[in-house]
């Protein structure tokens, strides 16, 4: 299989080439620098071509077949016509473009933003009340994916839609997840500062190495306009993050938390669908603490 994959030097894209490559799958990872990650490019049966979302003329000429296509790449906008303009619209572009290029599968990584603030335990069936243009821009990319299933029936379009993703870099030079959280709270762990965090706030993190496993069984399976979420089974608070953190630092445990009211019990996403349709359920606490115990090295 011949698989196209847009977002593939960036953090969660970087996993999901490593687990496509270790599994024998032919990836081409779209890049607007090639040279991000050299050591990228040494995993088996990946090659790299230089790619940007917002001129994808250049890249419409020179692909002349794919089988499958990942799209996790994201563009950004400060406002609602900017990020219909950067996101939303590349996306559906290639999108269509890949569909006429052969691919039989597409997968689009969309996020748990789409849905917008839960209250209850959410399901992927949950409608989406998207509450910023980043939510929005994805749920609308979701509505074309519907769409495109409508009128392709013989196509397999499907949509993962991660939440709080961490790990370390999965190659040598390649990131970390973009949000500072998990950096700032191992900083100041490891030199005994006090670290203010809300209580109860947390979720439900999923390692990046599990999520790729859903896409590449996603990407296995005869799922057609199918939505998963990509997340953890288990609430974990940013105050336990913490307390790892000082614990792994041999530092004693200075914390303050604001009450904001938030209760112990919190909505939660119902990921039984990739345990129902995969086999797949993810404990996150193990790769919480290797990556707390990363962070402190390089604090």
């Amino acid at each position: 299989m011949n698989i196209y994959i847009t977002g593939g030097t960036g953090f969660i894209g970087s996993y999901v080439v490593n687990e496509l490559a270790q599994n024998g799958y032919k990836t081409t990872v779209l890049a607007r620098n090639p040279e991000k990650i050299p050591l990228l490019k040494k995993l088996p049966y990946v090659t790299i071509k230089k790619f940007n979302l917002y001129n994808l003329s250049t890249f419409f000429k020179t692909v002349k077949k794919m089988d499958a296509f990942i799209h996790i790449a994201l563009g950004w906008g400060e406002t609602g016509p900017e990020m219909v303009k950067n996101e939303t619209l590349p996306s559906i572009a290639l999108i269509d473009f890949a569909i006429k290029k052969g691919a039989k599968k597409i997968i689009f990584t969309s996020s748990t933003a789409a849905v917008g603030p839960i209250i209850t335990k959410t399901n992927e069936n949950a409608r989406c009340t998207p509450s910023d243009f980043y939510g929005a821009t994805k749920g609308a990319v979701e509505l074309f994916i519907s769409a495109y299933s409508n009128y392709y029936k013989n196509l397999y379009l499907n949509i993962i839609r991660p939440g709080y993703t961490f790990g370390n870099p999965v190659v040598i030079g390649a990131p970390v997840e973009p949000d500072n959280r998990f950096k700032d709270i191992c900083k100041k762990a490891k030199y005994g500062k006090k670290i203010t965090l809300i209580k109860n706030d947390g979720t439900q993190f999923i390692w990046a190495g599990d999520l790729a496993k859903i896409y590449l069984n996603v990407l296995n399976s005869n799922c057609k306009n199918e939505i998963f979420f990509g997340l953890g089974k288990d609430f974990i608070t940013w105050e336990q993050i913490a307390k790892w953190a000082f614990e792994l630092s041999g530092n004693k445990p200075h914390i303050t938390l604001i009450n904001k009211g938030w209760s112990n019990n919190p909505p939660m996403y119902d990921v039984s669908k990739i345990e129902k349709y995969f086999n797949l359920s993810f404990n996150s606490v193990q790769k919480i603490k290797e990556h707390i115990k990363y962070l402190l090295t390089i604090s």
